[in-house]
């Protein structure tokens, strides 16, 4: 992955960022005339989770393949709000986030996921900072990059027709699904699109919500899902604390649920495939940073003012099944789902 994650410590001398209001200078002045001939430029990438993980991994390595630029010094800060949670901590980060972007003056911010949105780059909106995102979850406006010149970027549009259609060919007579998540307020769009996708499957009652904030009331909602649901469909599991308030690790989170339930159940994610849940269309971390890197690309090298290049979402999405845990529910997988599918065939904790 490059150079170690930084987790606030400034790595270089300061030099003071140039900041503007680019509405009144127009989108071709956003970006200075060294940014658009640039081979080695300076990129500041704030992620909002942490390293390692497939997910935040992942984009950073499709970014460095669409952005194509070997010399490209990239220096990363993790916001970790995994295990930064609360309002305050989560602020701090932002905080020392944006000190870190300052001190390195980058050509470019690449910020990832909702939280480096709300804590990061709305701080940089109309400024000659050009940004650009992935992963992101809520709609545009909601983190203001409507009308904003300095922006572009790549939308996470969840595979949800496509992924409960999958979860019904393994599970005869799929007709009620129940939605289990955290509270994070970045899920409530995710739950909408769910309502939307999931009326667009043939045979299938309208989705079930349980929003809970607890490890112990997750608990609670998977021991009483089997009266009102024949699957589950899991999305945050990254902020359930225990008894103690401490945040628990989501591979726990799965363990627990594998060991516990047994309903069948669905994500949009390759790395819950891996920690055992059953089924997923998965939204592909490494198509999301490769088209985040093109867009880079297209700014730095091209040119382009990033109000010119769309907001888009990626369309490649991936079938994904744990055989071990279809095998440990009894579920056959047939031969053209094994053919057309990623199979994992153990759960992440065995292979250790």
């Amino acid at each position: 992955m490059g150079r170690s994650p930084c987790r606030g410590r400034v790595l270089v001398p300061p030099r003071r960022l140039a900041l503007g209001a680019a509405a009144a200078l127009g989108a071709v002045a956003l970006l200075p005339r060294a940014a658009r001939a640039v081979t080695a430029p300076r990129i500041a990438h704030v992620m909002s989770f942490d390293s390692p993980w497939r997910w935040t991994d992942g984009q950073l390595e499709g970014f460095r393949a669409g952005l194509a630029l070997p010399a490209a010094d990239i220096r990363v800060f993790q916001l970790d709000v995994k295990h930064h949670v609360s309002e305050a901590a989560k602020a701090e980060r932002g905080r020392l986030a944006r000190q870190f972007v300052d001190q390195f003056a980058p050509d470019l911010l690449y910020a990832s996921d909702d939280d480096a949105q709300q804590l990061v780059t709305r701080h940089y909106l109309g400024t000659r900072l050009p940004v650009v995102f992935s992963g992101v979850n809520r709609e545009p406006a909601a983190h203001g990059f409507e009308g904003a010149p300095n922006v572009t970027g790549v939308l996470e549009r969840e595979h949800v027709a496509e992924t409960l259609r999958l979860l019904a060919e393994l599970v005869p007579q799929l007709r009620r699904v129940m939605v289990l998540s955290d509270g994070g307020s970045y899920w409530d769009a995710v739950i909408g699109r769910v309502h939307e996708g999931a009326a667009r499957v043939a045979g299938l009652a309208p989705v079930q919500v349980r929003r809970v904030q607890s490890l112990a009331d997750y608990q609670l909602a998977v021991r009483q899902a089997p009266e009102a649901a024949d699957a589950l469909l899991h999305l945050g599991i990254l902020t359930l604390a225990d008894a103690t308030g401490r945040t628990v690790p989501y591979p726990a989170v799965q363990r627990w649920v594998v060991e516990h339930s047994r309903l069948p159940d669905a994500s949009f994610w390759i790395d819950r495939i891996f920690h055992g849940t059953l089924a997923s269309v998965t939204v592909s971390e490494l198509e999301q940073g490769r088209a985040a890197g093109r867009l880079a690309r297209a700014i730095l090298v091209d040119g382009t003012a990033p109000s010119a290049l769309p907001l888009r979402a990626t369309s490649k999405g991936q079938p994904a099944i744990s055989l071990r845990r279809a095998q440990a529910l009894g579920l056959t997988v047939r031969s053209t789902q094994l053919l057309q599918s990623e199979i994992v065939r153990r759960y992440e904790w065995e292979s250790r």
